[in-house]
């Protein structure tokens, strides 16, 4: 009798303890795309994304540079991270914006933002000529 409640006890373990490495599994994703033209126009997009059993983390980037036919050069950066650990209400967020504006005639215009879970917590602009 003891012989068959040891061998229920140790089997029910065995059950139970193998979900805990199951949960150990860690998936990637990545995506990214580029396009670009003859003018120098630019678009780059990129996402990864990493799912564990601590949670999941995205992390997406933007990069668009747009050439004007007078000179005149757009540039934008976004960086956006997501933070989403087990368990509720604990989702934490950051973007981060980079803008530089040049115009033909050497004057610029920089902007920077960060965003932290829906708060503006920098905004500087420097415009130089």
């Amino acid at each position: 009798m003891k012989t068959r409640t040891l061998l229920l006890a140790t089997v029910s373990m065995l059950t139970f303890s193998s979900g805990a490495y199951a949960a150990d599994k860690t998936t990637y994703e990545s995506k990214t795309s580029v396009e670009s033209d003859s003018k120098g126009n630019y678009n780059e997009e990129s996402k990864t994304s990493k799912t564990n059993k601590a949670g999941s983390t995205t992390h997406k980037e933007k990069v668009n540079v747009d050439v004007h036919s007078n000179g005149d050069v757009d540039n934008t950066a976004q960086t956006e991270t997501v933070s989403d650990p087990k368990g509720l209400m604990n989702k934490t967020s950051t973007k981060i914006t980079n803008t530089q504006d040049v115009k033909h005639d050497g004057s610029s215009k920089t902007t920077h933002k960060k965003v932290v879970d829906g708060r503006t917590v920098e905004s500087v602009t420097e415009t130089n000529k």
